[in-house]
């Protein structure tokens, strides 16, 4: 039996059956999410833990920086490089979890379970290329949003103050008033730019399934998302900001203590030579960046695997929900879909793809 598609799912309905959904996928979604988001939160740690050379680097020719910067600044490319491939790995490797999880997730609601070589290698095909892309754009679009908002907010008010702008630490300059008010200008920036990532987020929550789901390409995707979530987004926006915050505080919950457990060594040794009144050694700072490293992989990797198979779950729930909303009917047209499965048209002759069992 697969999970309940109810017409009218409530906020309660969501959590219950995103948390139900998970012991259904986990035993094939624990281990895929683990291998594909191994390799960048090794290569995360491994960035952390090079700037021991660094630190070194500066406290044996700390002095000479001035006449030598480059040799000293060389010593953080590592740092840099690696920062750089683990953000593509980590990028990639959740993008084909969301796609593996959103498959496994329909497949679970449908009360299927298609072999699990069948399902890998239909994801690794259009479904894992169309997610990505759609991560892509979502990410450019949140940044460009996100900023064209601030300065629709900070824009005006720094080309009619430019005057006051220049006055500010002179005797006669602005006063109290001019920087409360470049604060609050501030304060209201961030919430203009969250707001438009927000509302972003909000029209394509549904992208990844419906791409997935539905074996529509990635800009096909984006636009099933927004005719499904069409006047429904302030709904969508509060179930999906609920259960992200009781993701993220079962998250906190979760790694804080793994976290703190093993930053601690490296942590004691600092302390020890702060407590005896000396300044902490480059030994001490590298064993401290040791653990640390070592504490963001594991953190990383655990906050990856939990919030990339609850998340898509949800999605997919949420997915299912705005098509029963929306009217849809399930009709048999007898092609063939891009996971193997039958591809079923509903009253809108949307077509939407039902894993073989």
């Amino acid at each position: 039996m697969g999970i309940e598609v109810r017409g009218r799912h409530t906020l309660a309905d969501f959590l219950n059956d995103t948390f139900a959904l998970v012991p259904r996928i986990w035993k094939r979604a624990l281990p895929v999410s683990a291998v594909v988001l191994l390799p960048g939160a090794a290569i995360w740690a491994a960035a952390v833990a090079s700037l021991a050379g660094f630190v070194s680097k500066v406290s044996e020719k700390g002095e000479s920086f001035g006449k030598d910067p480059s040799g000293i600044l060389a010593s953080f490319g590592p740092f840099l490089w690696l920062c750089g491939l683990a953000s593509a790995c980590l990028f990639l490797g959740s993008s084909f979890q969301k796609a593996y999880v959103c498959a496994e997730a329909n497949a679970a609601i449908e009360g299927r379970k298609p072999p699990f070589r069948k399902l890998l290698l239909g994801v690794a095909r259009r479904p894992f290329l169309r997610v990505t892309v759609q991560d892509a754009a979502i990410a450019a679009l949140e940044t460009a949003l996100a900023l064209i908002a601030a300065l629709a907010v900070f824009l005006p008010f720094l080309i009619g103050m430019i005057g006051e702008l220049a006055e500010i630490g002179k005797k006669d300059g602005p006063g109290f008033g001019f920087v409360a008010l470049f604060i609050l200008l501030y304060l209201v920036a961030i919430l203009a730019a969250a707001a438009a990532i927000w509302w972003l987020r909000v029209k394509t929550a549904v992208c990844a399934p419906a791409s997935v789901c539905e074996g529509v390409n990635a800009l096909a995707g984006m636009g099933r998302s927004v005719d499904l979530v069409r006047g429904r987004g302030w709904r969508v926006f509060g179930e999906m900001f609920v259960v992200s915050l009781v993701i993220s505080f079962g998250l906190g919950i979760l790694t804080g203590p793994v976290t703190f457990a093993v930053i601690l060594p490296g942590y004691f040794s600092i302390l020890k030579e702060s407590i005896a009144g000396a300044e902490p050694s480059p030994a001490s700072i590298a064993a401290f960046l040791s653990s640390l490293s070592w504490a963001m992989g594991v953190a990383m990797l655990i906050s990856g695997i939990v919030e990339g198979c609850l998340w898509p779950s949800f999605l997919s729930l949420l997915h299912a929900d705005l098509r029963a909303r929306a009217g849809e009917t399930r009709g048999f047209d007898g092609r063939r879909g891009v996971l193997g499965g039958r591809v079923l048209r509903g009253s809108r002759r949307r077509r939407l793809v039902e894993l073989d069992a």
